[in-house]
């Protein structure tokens, strides 16, 4: 099974939607009147934490306000969104969502506080995509040998994911289903914890984000990479699709605006967020740090997002991954 979308399509798609509205003549862009907060729903040090960052060195000064970054952890996303909730829908408050927080876990579970088709595009910023590594010490050199083992595997060989019914447990669960093999889901408490785990040999394979295992290179086998083609930050791996399995995964990552948000202030904040994704700094960052540019404006953004939850949620479905409660 191959979890992908053409994004190309996706945006194509996005052309043919009538435009949001934009100011009439005469009248001023929005702009900022006070700071404006970005929820971030991990801990600092993470991924989105320091994209949350970089965006905020230059996006405050387009607004003509400071952005304070909040880090509000727990749930899987819960607590931030539930808090953005709360906000006025004034272009304030904005919370830096990803596919962990707004796509994979509402497939999951039907019964969230909030329906996130609610919430106000404003900009798709950046994509991170995922790799396949393994513990040092399981006799695997490609994944080939890996499938090969996992068939025969008694106990079954088991797959680390960075938290229950997340990207990183979805795909590693198509991974699973797409070889045929049984396999053994073992969650950890973020991606850090997992990848630890896999350079001490305590869990034998991950579906992990490239930027998060690159640097553990040297402690662990990095044995593919679920994209269509091969990564610049790692050259010399070669996809999972090449080696005959066409699993492809990639997370999204992008500011979405309270519920009711008129669509005149997202479209006034993602044209500072251009401003600043266009700067050859911020391009030269997401590139060393493992992600891909994505540039969405409200309109492209809601089609890629609709796109999103279909593949998810169909992957979601056929692993039958569910949260409780």
């Amino acid at each position: 099974m191959t979890i992908t979308i053409n994004r190309r399509a996706a945006l194509a798609a996005a052309l043919a939607i009538p435009a949001l509205a934009r100011p009439s003549l005469g009248q001023a862009p929005w702009r900022a009147t006070r700071p404006v907060r970005v929820v971030v729903p991990f801990p600092p040090g993470g991924a989105t934490d320091m994209l949350a960052r970089l965006i905020a060195q230059g996006l405050g000064e387009k607004l003509g306000q400071p952005l304070v970054i909040e880090n509000r952890p727990g749930a899987n996303g819960v607590v931030a969104t539930q808090n953005l909730l709360g906000s006025p829908a004034d272009g304030h408050s904005l919370i830096l969502a990803t596919a962990d927080t707004h796509t994979v876990l509402p497939a999951a579970n039907p019964r969230l506080p909030y329906n996130v088709a609610e919430f106000v595009p404003v900009s798709g910023i950046a994509s991170v995509v995922f790799a396949l590594v393994a513990r040092p010490g399981l006799p695997v050199d490609n994944v080939q040998q890996l499938v090969e083992l996992a068939r025969r595997a008694r106990p079954p060989l088991n797959y680390a994911s960075y938290g229950y019914a997340s990207v990183s447990h979805v795909a590693g669960e198509v991974f699973r289903s797409a070889i045929g093999a049984e396999m053994t889901h073992v969650p950890y408490q973020g991606a850090g914890p997992g990848v630890l785990a896999i350079t001490a040999d305590q869990v034998d394979v991950m579906m992990v984000p490239v930027a998060v295992a690159n640097p553990q290179r040297p402690r662990l086998k990095m044995l593919g990479v679920a994209a269509a083609q091969r990564f610049a930050l790692v050259p010399d791996v070669p996809t999972l699709t090449e080696q005959g399995i066409p699993v492809l995964a990639d997370a999204w990552i992008g500011l979405l605006a309270a519920p009711r948000t008129p669509a005149p202030v997202a479209e006034a904040i993602h044209a500072a967020v251009s401003e600043v994704q266009q700067t050859a700094a911020f391009q030269e960052t997401l590139r060393t740090n493992g992600f891909s540019s994505l540039g969405y404006g409200p309109a492209a953004y809601a089609t890629f997002l609709r796109a999103e939850s279909e593949r998810w949620g169909r992957a979601v479905r056929d692993g039958n991954i569910r949260v409780e409660g």
